[in-house]
Protein backbone atom coordinates (compact mmCIF):
# COMPACT_ATOMS: atom_id res chain seq x y z
CA UNK A 1 0.00 0.00 0.00
CA UNK A 2 2.59 2.34 1.02
CA UNK A 3 3.50 2.79 -3.03
CA UNK A 4 0.63 3.89 -4.24
CA UNK A 5 -0.05 6.87 -5.71
CA UNK A 6 -1.72 9.68 -2.95
CA UNK A 7 -4.41 10.33 -5.71
CA UNK A 8 -5.57 6.73 -5.43
CA UNK A 9 -4.32 5.90 -2.12
CA UNK A 10 -7.27 4.76 0.67
CA UNK A 11 -7.90 7.53 3.22
CA UNK A 12 -10.06 8.32 5.76
CA UNK A 13 -10.05 12.17 6.71
CA UNK A 14 -11.43 12.62 10.18
CA UNK A 15 -12.00 15.03 13.08
CA UNK A 16 -13.40 15.03 16.62
CA UNK A 17 -15.29 17.49 18.53
CA UNK A 18 -14.14 17.30 22.58
CA UNK A 19 -15.09 18.21 25.62
CA UNK A 20 -12.14 20.03 26.20
CA UNK A 21 -8.09 19.20 25.80
CA UNK A 22 -6.61 16.91 28.05
CA UNK A 23 -8.12 12.87 28.21
CA UNK A 24 -6.17 11.74 30.80
CA UNK A 25 -8.19 14.68 33.07
CA UNK A 26 -11.33 12.84 31.31
CA UNK A 27 -11.96 14.56 28.26
CA UNK A 28 -14.32 12.70 26.32
CA UNK A 29 -15.42 12.90 22.14
CA UNK A 30 -18.49 14.36 21.96
CA UNK A 31 -18.55 14.44 17.79
CA UNK A 32 -17.00 12.13 14.95
CA UNK A 33 -17.31 12.53 11.18
CA UNK A 34 -15.29 11.09 8.39
CA UNK A 35 -14.71 10.86 5.40
CA UNK A 36 -13.44 8.11 3.32
CA UNK A 37 -11.70 8.06 -0.35
CA UNK A 38 -10.73 5.11 -2.46
CA UNK A 39 -9.56 5.38 -5.73
CA UNK A 40 -9.92 9.23 -5.80
CA UNK A 41 -13.55 9.01 -4.75
CA UNK A 42 -15.63 9.45 -1.82
CA UNK A 43 -17.28 6.01 -0.89
CA UNK A 44 -18.55 6.85 2.91
CA UNK A 45 -19.32 9.53 4.83
CA UNK A 46 -20.67 9.60 8.15
CA UNK A 47 -20.96 11.90 11.36
CA UNK A 48 -22.69 12.11 14.68
CA UNK A 49 -22.96 13.65 17.94
CA UNK A 50 -21.74 11.39 20.88
CA UNK A 51 -22.45 11.42 24.66
CA UNK A 52 -19.23 12.23 26.29
CA UNK A 53 -20.81 11.34 29.62
CA UNK A 54 -19.98 14.57 31.20
CA UNK A 55 -20.11 18.69 30.39
CA UNK A 56 -18.41 20.25 28.00
CA UNK A 57 -15.76 23.36 29.28
CA UNK A 58 -16.73 26.59 28.24
CA UNK A 59 -14.31 27.15 26.49
CA UNK A 60 -14.60 23.93 24.35
CA UNK A 61 -18.77 25.32 23.98
CA UNK A 62 -17.54 28.74 22.77
CA UNK A 63 -15.47 27.07 20.02
CA UNK A 64 -17.87 24.26 18.74
CA UNK A 65 -21.19 25.55 20.24
CA UNK A 66 -22.29 21.85 20.79
CA UNK A 67 -24.66 22.14 23.77
CA UNK A 68 -26.11 19.30 26.88
CA UNK A 69 -29.56 19.83 24.60
CA UNK A 70 -28.16 18.80 21.19
CA UNK A 71 -26.33 15.98 23.01
CA UNK A 72 -28.98 14.65 25.04
CA UNK A 73 -30.23 11.14 23.36
CA UNK A 74 -26.96 10.73 21.18
CA UNK A 75 -24.96 7.31 21.34
CA UNK A 76 -21.83 6.88 23.37
CA UNK A 77 -18.69 5.96 21.51
CA UNK A 78 -18.46 2.88 22.79
CA UNK A 79 -21.84 2.47 21.01
CA UNK A 80 -20.14 3.34 17.32
CA UNK A 81 -16.75 2.05 17.95
CA UNK A 82 -17.08 -1.45 16.83
CA UNK A 83 -18.66 0.42 13.70
CA UNK A 84 -15.86 2.95 13.40
CA UNK A 85 -13.00 0.70 13.83
CA UNK A 86 -14.63 -1.37 10.34
CA UNK A 87 -14.86 2.08 8.62
CA UNK A 88 -11.32 2.59 9.07
CA UNK A 89 -10.12 -0.69 8.90
CA UNK A 90 -7.59 -0.48 6.04
CA UNK A 91 -7.12 3.09 4.84
CA UNK A 92 -4.91 5.52 5.92
CA UNK A 93 -5.87 8.07 8.45
CA UNK A 94 -6.04 11.81 8.17
CA UNK A 95 -6.38 14.56 10.42
CA UNK A 96 -5.00 18.13 11.75
CA UNK A 97 -3.10 18.13 14.29
CA UNK A 98 -3.32 14.38 14.36
CA UNK A 99 -1.64 13.81 17.77
CA UNK A 100 -4.60 15.42 19.17
CA UNK A 101 -7.25 13.11 17.95
CA UNK A 102 -5.14 10.24 17.91
CA UNK A 103 -4.85 10.54 21.67
CA UNK A 104 -8.43 10.83 22.17
CA UNK A 105 -9.15 8.19 19.84
CA UNK A 106 -7.06 5.73 22.17
CA UNK A 107 -8.43 6.91 25.24
CA UNK A 108 -12.03 6.18 24.01
CA UNK A 109 -11.09 2.70 22.57
CA UNK A 110 -9.30 2.15 25.54
CA UNK A 111 -12.65 2.93 27.65
CA UNK A 112 -14.59 0.82 25.07
CA UNK A 113 -12.49 -2.11 25.95
CA UNK A 114 -10.90 -2.68 21.76
CA UNK A 115 -7.31 -2.63 21.23
CA UNK A 116 -5.91 0.34 19.94
CA UNK A 117 -6.28 1.15 16.01
CA UNK A 118 -2.95 0.07 14.26
CA UNK A 119 -3.02 1.91 10.80
CA UNK A 120 -0.82 5.02 9.83
CA UNK A 121 -2.24 8.39 10.26
CA UNK A 122 -1.00 11.39 8.15
CA UNK A 123 -1.07 14.90 9.93
CA UNK A 124 -1.43 17.63 7.89
CA UNK A 125 -0.27 20.26 10.57
CA UNK A 126 2.92 18.65 9.93
CA UNK A 127 3.11 18.42 6.28
CA UNK A 128 2.00 21.85 6.33
CA UNK A 129 4.39 23.31 8.50
CA UNK A 130 7.27 21.30 6.05
CA UNK A 131 5.97 22.16 3.09
CA UNK A 132 5.07 26.02 3.87
CA UNK A 133 7.62 26.93 6.19
CA UNK A 134 7.37 30.53 5.35
CA UNK A 135 3.18 30.96 6.40
CA UNK A 136 2.71 33.06 9.72
CA UNK A 137 0.01 30.49 10.02
CA UNK A 138 -0.45 26.60 9.34
CA UNK A 139 -3.94 26.18 10.80
CA UNK A 140 -6.51 24.25 9.33
CA UNK A 141 -8.54 27.91 9.15
CA UNK A 142 -5.49 29.83 7.23
CA UNK A 143 -4.71 26.96 5.20
CA UNK A 144 -8.41 26.54 3.75
CA UNK A 145 -8.31 30.13 3.32
CA UNK A 146 -5.09 30.21 0.57
CA UNK A 147 -5.61 26.63 -0.54
CA UNK A 148 -9.26 27.01 -1.93
CA UNK A 149 -11.57 25.38 1.11
CA UNK A 150 -14.36 26.72 2.22
CA UNK A 151 -13.33 27.82 6.05
CA UNK A 152 -13.64 25.61 8.71
CA UNK A 153 -16.27 26.10 11.75
CA UNK A 154 -15.25 23.93 14.34
CA UNK A 155 -17.97 21.56 13.80
CA UNK A 156 -16.25 17.73 13.09
CA UNK A 157 -17.88 17.25 9.16
CA UNK A 158 -17.35 21.07 8.49
CA UNK A 159 -13.45 20.65 9.32
CA UNK A 160 -13.20 17.52 7.75
CA UNK A 161 -14.88 18.97 4.15
CA UNK A 162 -11.98 21.29 4.74
CA UNK A 163 -9.49 18.66 5.05
CA UNK A 164 -10.07 16.94 2.05
CA UNK A 165 -10.00 20.38 -0.18
CA UNK A 166 -6.47 21.51 1.86
CA UNK A 167 -4.94 17.86 1.43
CA UNK A 168 -5.82 17.84 -2.30
CA UNK A 169 -4.02 21.08 -3.13
CA UNK A 170 -1.04 20.22 -1.18
CA UNK A 171 -0.50 16.63 -2.91
CA UNK A 172 -0.41 19.10 -6.24
CA UNK A 173 2.82 20.79 -3.88
CA UNK A 174 4.04 18.04 -2.99
CA UNK A 175 4.50 16.34 -6.60
CA UNK A 176 6.56 19.23 -6.93
CA UNK A 177 8.80 18.56 -4.25
CA UNK A 178 9.05 14.55 -5.75
CA UNK A 179 6.31 12.79 -2.78
CA UNK A 180 3.60 11.34 -5.01
CA UNK A 181 3.59 7.51 -2.96
CA UNK A 182 1.48 7.22 0.90
CA UNK A 183 4.74 5.79 1.37
CA UNK A 184 6.87 8.73 0.47
CA UNK A 185 4.30 11.10 2.18
CA UNK A 186 4.10 9.03 5.72
CA UNK A 187 7.78 9.76 5.70
CA UNK A 188 8.00 13.59 4.22
CA UNK A 189 5.64 14.09 7.35
CA UNK A 190 8.05 12.93 9.56
CA UNK A 191 11.04 15.05 7.96
CA UNK A 192 12.56 12.50 6.08
CA UNK A 193 13.69 12.66 1.99
CA UNK A 194 12.47 10.64 -0.11
CA UNK A 195 14.98 7.55 -0.48
CA UNK A 196 16.56 8.03 2.98
CA UNK A 197 17.30 5.38 4.95
CA UNK A 198 15.27 4.04 8.07
CA UNK A 199 16.39 5.65 11.43
CA UNK A 200 18.96 4.20 13.41
CA UNK A 201 17.63 3.57 16.79
CA UNK A 202 17.01 1.12 19.35
CA UNK A 203 15.26 -1.99 18.03
CA UNK A 204 12.70 -2.04 20.58
CA UNK A 205 11.27 1.31 19.65
CA UNK A 206 11.14 0.11 15.94
CA UNK A 207 9.16 -2.84 17.74
CA UNK A 208 6.60 -0.13 20.14
CA UNK A 209 6.24 1.88 16.87
CA UNK A 210 5.19 -1.32 14.30
CA UNK A 211 2.79 -3.07 17.87
CA UNK A 212 1.54 0.09 18.98
CA UNK A 213 2.77 -0.83 22.80
CA UNK A 214 4.91 1.14 25.68
CA UNK A 215 8.70 1.18 26.61
CA UNK A 216 9.78 1.64 29.83
CA UNK A 217 12.68 4.04 28.96
CA UNK A 218 15.50 6.32 31.44
CA UNK A 219 16.02 9.53 30.20
CA UNK A 220 17.50 13.06 31.26
CA UNK A 221 16.53 16.22 30.08
CA UNK A 222 17.89 19.80 30.61
CA UNK A 223 14.82 20.78 33.13
CA UNK A 224 15.69 16.83 34.79
CA UNK A 225 19.31 16.72 34.21
CA UNK A 226 19.61 13.43 36.48
CA UNK A 227 17.91 10.47 34.32
CA UNK A 228 14.53 9.84 35.29
CA UNK A 229 12.51 6.27 34.46
CA UNK A 230 9.16 6.43 32.95
CA UNK A 231 6.89 4.71 30.69
CA UNK A 232 5.82 6.25 27.40
CA UNK A 233 3.80 5.10 24.37
CA UNK A 234 5.60 6.10 20.94
CA UNK A 235 3.79 7.88 18.03
CA UNK A 236 6.71 8.50 15.18
CA UNK A 237 10.16 9.36 14.96
CA UNK A 238 10.43 12.49 13.05
CA UNK A 239 13.51 15.18 12.08
CA UNK A 240 14.13 18.26 13.06
CA UNK A 241 17.50 19.90 11.72
CA UNK A 242 20.21 17.37 12.30
CA UNK A 243 18.52 16.11 15.36
CA UNK A 244 16.29 12.37 15.43
CA UNK A 245 13.46 13.12 18.27
CA UNK A 246 10.57 10.34 18.99
CA UNK A 247 7.35 11.83 19.79
CA UNK A 248 5.73 10.16 22.57
CA UNK A 249 3.11 9.90 25.06
CA UNK A 250 5.06 10.23 28.76
CA UNK A 251 2.97 9.17 31.15
CA UNK A 252 5.63 10.59 33.56
CA UNK A 253 4.38 14.06 32.52
CA UNK A 254 1.34 13.09 31.58
CA UNK A 255 1.68 15.03 27.92
CA UNK A 256 2.68 14.42 24.64
CA UNK A 257 6.34 14.91 24.46
CA UNK A 258 9.56 14.86 21.89
CA UNK A 259 12.18 12.93 23.19
CA UNK A 260 15.98 13.17 21.46
CA UNK A 261 16.02 9.94 20.16
CA UNK A 262 19.84 9.24 21.06
CA UNK A 263 19.00 10.21 24.50
CA UNK A 264 16.66 7.10 25.64
CA UNK A 265 18.08 4.42 27.02
CA UNK A 266 15.48 1.94 26.47
CA UNK A 267 15.15 -0.41 29.53
CA UNK A 268 12.02 -3.12 28.22
CA UNK A 269 8.74 -3.14 26.30
CA UNK A 270 5.76 -3.30 28.68
CA UNK A 271 1.44 -3.56 28.62
CA UNK A 272 1.61 -1.83 31.95
CA UNK A 273 -0.30 1.68 32.34
CA UNK A 274 0.77 3.36 35.10
CA UNK A 275 -1.74 5.14 37.12
CA UNK A 276 -2.81 8.50 36.95
CA UNK A 277 -2.34 10.65 39.93
CA UNK A 278 -5.11 11.09 42.39
CA UNK A 279 -5.10 14.81 41.38
CA UNK A 280 -5.91 14.62 37.80
CA UNK A 281 -8.34 11.63 38.16
CA UNK A 282 -11.81 12.10 36.28
CA UNK A 283 -14.33 13.72 38.29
Amino acid sequence: MLDLPLRTAPLVFFDFETTGLYPYRGDRVCEVALLRMRDGAEDLRYTTLIDPERPLSERSFQVNQISAEELNGAPRFAEVAGMLREQWAGPVLVAHNALFDSEFLRSELLRAGLPPFDMPVLDTLAIARRLYPRRSSHSLRALALTLGADPPSHRAMDDVLALRVVFGAMTEHLAEAGVTTLGGLLRYARGFIPGENAPDVAPLIHTALGEGRMLRVRYSSRALPEPTERVIRPIELFRQGNTLFLQAYCYFRHDLRAFVANKLEVLELTDDVPPTPDDWAET
